[in-house]
């Protein structure tokens, strides 16, 4: 492993990866030399993926590698699966980050549907669920594997529930909750999880909210978006070696928004 290249001979594997943070995400672990498990619902979106990449020079010699797989983060088989075939592609998965996510439209709880329920809380909730129970099953010392580390990518809701956005709230706390639950139960297994809270990032998703976003900006002290690259830099943190002893963290990257009280 080169200073330059931190990520070297180690895989991860990501979902969301083709837009917002975990396309940001998976490109700067890329430039730092991680082979990639790309894993999106958006089969154009992969596309677009691999051809970016493929501008990305490689070390001569490096046996550094992109995989894209189409998966739907709510099936717990396809989940299965695809962590599967990394493992026996790759021949290991040193780390993952879980950031497949959808927008939930801000109206107050009486206005929501069963159909919004089951959009938001199994995209995100049981989305994380399968692929953090993949991930552990995979990754575990005492199972075959050789430990390393998991990001669950949460939010600033799962900490300070907002209005109109409850359901979105609620599966970002639980999210909170399997992250910490998992640190615990596989620390001993060579396994750290650790949870990332953005506050308002710009991305794709969050431009459907327009109103939103320009709420949550008045109420952040650095008083702007982030960009979908600074949060990527703390997921590639808590993925390194670099934070070896930082496991069952909920890390908030808000731009002070909670520590304002708000």
């Amino acid at each position: 492993m080169s200073q330059v290249k931190p990520f070297a001979g180690k895989v991860i594997a990501l979902t969301g990866a083709a837009s917002g943070i975990g396309l940001a995400t998976t490109i700067l672990l890329y430039n730092r030399g991680a082979s990639i498990a790309a894993g999106d619902i958006n089969a154009a979106g992969l596309k677009e993926l691999e051809t970016t990449l493929a501008k990305i020079p490689i070390e001569p010699g490096s046996e550094q590698r992109l995989t894209t797989t189409v998966v739907d983060v709510t099936s717990s088989t396809q989940v299965e699966t695809w962590i599967s075939s990394t493992v026996n592609d790759f021949g290991q998965i040193n780390g993952a980050a879980n950031i497949a996510g959808v927008a939930e439209y801000p109206v107050p709880l009486g206005q929501k549907t069963d159909a919004d329920f089951d959009t938001v809380i199994d995209t995100h909730l049981r989305g994380v669920y399968n692929c953090l129970r993949a991930q552990l099953r995979h990754m575990s010392n005492k199972n075959g594997g050789r430990g390393g580390s998991i990001v669950n990518m949460s939010s600033i809701a799962g900490l300070a529930p907002e209005p109109g956005v409850g359901l979105y709230s609620a599966a970002k706390g639980g999210i909170n909750s399997l992250g910490a639950t998992a640190a615990k139960e596989y620390g001993a297994a060579g396994v750290r999880v650790n949870t990332i809270c953005p506050g308002a990032v710009a991305t794709p998703l969050t431009a459907q909210a327009v109103e939103h976003m320009r709420l949550l900006v008045a109420r952040t002290p650095l008083g702007r978006l982030s960009e979908a690259e600074e949060v990527a830099k703390v997921v590639a943190f808590l993925l390194s070696d670099e934070a070896s002893y930082v496991s069952g963290a909920v890390l908030r990257v808000d731009g002070g928004m909670l520590a304002s009280g708000h």
